[in-house]
């Protein structure tokens, strides 16, 4: 029992310096104090925000090649799309404007070989108009672009009137 008693004696001042003894914050420190939690509460989702923002504006941010890349591939899906009901005449996989669109199209298209052709050769126009366009100034594509239209046929050819 003396044993037990004098280590309750030890804890009690253990417990007592434990505390740290200093001064009691002020009026003025605890306002401080609360204004800086709230803003820092308040502002952590814009901080967080503009964290995000500026992967995706600053020069070799990883959000901007995610971006890049996530644009790339949907673009050339979509142009896989048209490629394959171009050039292999196979049924719509996207459904816009497409009245003939059926939900049994997207796996008859992913499981044929036709299809990933067709998204071979999207990414490969894609490619070439990267390439055609890269360091252009758009004023200037422009002005070439508008340089090789100047094919105006005056009838249309026979072969095609049915």
């Amino acid at each position: 029992m003396a044993n037990s008693s004098s280590s309750a004696e030890t804890n009690s001042t253990g417990n007592s310096d434990s505390k740290p003894k200093g001064k009691k914050r002020s009026l003025g420190e605890i306002i401080d104090f609360c204004a800086k939690a709230i803003v820092m509460i308040v502002g952590l989702p814009i901080r967080a925000a503009a964290a995000i923002v500026n992967q995706f504006v600053a020069n070799g941010g990883a959000g901007r090649a995610l971006v890049g890349g996530i644009l790339f591939i949907g673009g050339s899906i979509i142009s896989a799309d048209s490629t394959w009901q171009l050039i292999f005449t196979g049924p719509p996989v996207l459904p816009w404007f497409e009245p003939t669109w059926n939900w049994l199209n997207v796996p008859f298209a992913l499981f044929n070989p036709f299809f990933y052709l067709a998204f071979i050769i999207s990414v490969g126009v894609q490619v070439i108009e990267a390439h055609a366009l890269r360091g252009k100034n758009p004023d200037s594509a422009r002005r070439e672009l508008q340089d090789h239209m100047v094919y105006d046929l005056e009838t249309k050819p026979s072969s095609l009137c049915h």
